[in-house]
């Protein structure tokens, strides 16, 4: 049985793991949500383990058991570590377990943070964008409804196919949102066989690397 690995990239305050927990408490059998060891979190749930980046790849323990109990499983990406570096290692998971098969990445925005963005914190958004298949907004209000639009706007208006939606606690569609068909800009979780060289990871813009190792366009960390 393939299990679904959705990837999870969050701004502080978004209460990510909260939402995703109560969107799928009645699922059957629930999912597995992997966090990294230095995600703190005051959730207690026998459904919520730990990852870790070993040999260039995401290691967690469920990955040693010969049958996953879920049919899906949401991996909690660490937005204070390099998001180009996560994705290469989401790559070589995928390519080394059979059992898994890319979902969604769903990335979590606080709307508060977009009122007086620091350029830092564009360039990390341009960035999650470009692999992002939904952007969510949540803590929406009066004062932060322009910029969340203007986000909405930036992103339509360069063609990212990616889907937005603001969340609430009441009738989000979690159907459609994670909903497994793509709508990634990147082209990298892709199969390589149906691929133009152009979209091959190792010519991703934000995944390519210069001859001497480094990447050629970095993705900033602008969280403390």
């Amino acid at each position: 049985m393939k299990i679904t690995l959705h990837l999870v990239l969050e701004t502080p305050g978004t209460r990510a793991l909260e939402f995703l927990q109560s969107a799928t408490e009645n699922d059957s059998p629930p999912p597995h949500f992997l966090l990294s060891s230095s995600q703190d979190t005051e959730v207690s749930a026998n459904s919520v383990r730990s990852w870790k980046i070993e040999n260039g790849r995401f290691d967690f323990e469920i990955l040693n058991q010969q049958e996953i109990s879920a049919n899906e499983v949401f991996l909690f990406m660490d937005h204070e570590s390099d998001l180009a570096d996560q994705i290469e290692a989401t790559l070589l998971t995928l390519n080394t377990n059979d059992q898994l098969m890319m979902g969604r990445l769903l990335l979590f925005v606080d709307a508060n943070i977009l009122i007086n963005p620091s350029d830092q914190f564009q360039e990390w958004l341009d960035g999650a964008s470009h692999f992002a298949d939904v952007m969510l907004f949540v803590n929406r209000s009066n004062e932060n409804a322009s910029a969340i639009q203007s986000c909405q706007d930036r992103y339509a208006s360069m063609r990212y196919p990616m889907e937005t939606f603001i969340l609430n606690r009441k009738n989000a569609p979690w159907a459609r949102i994670l909903d497994p068909s793509p709508r990634r800009l990147s082209h990298v979780f892709d199969d390589p066989e149906l691929l133009e060289p152009e979209d091959l990871p190792e010519n991703d813009r934000f995944l390519r690397r210069l001859p001497i190792g480094d990447r050629e366009r970095t993705i900033p960390i602008p969280f403390d």
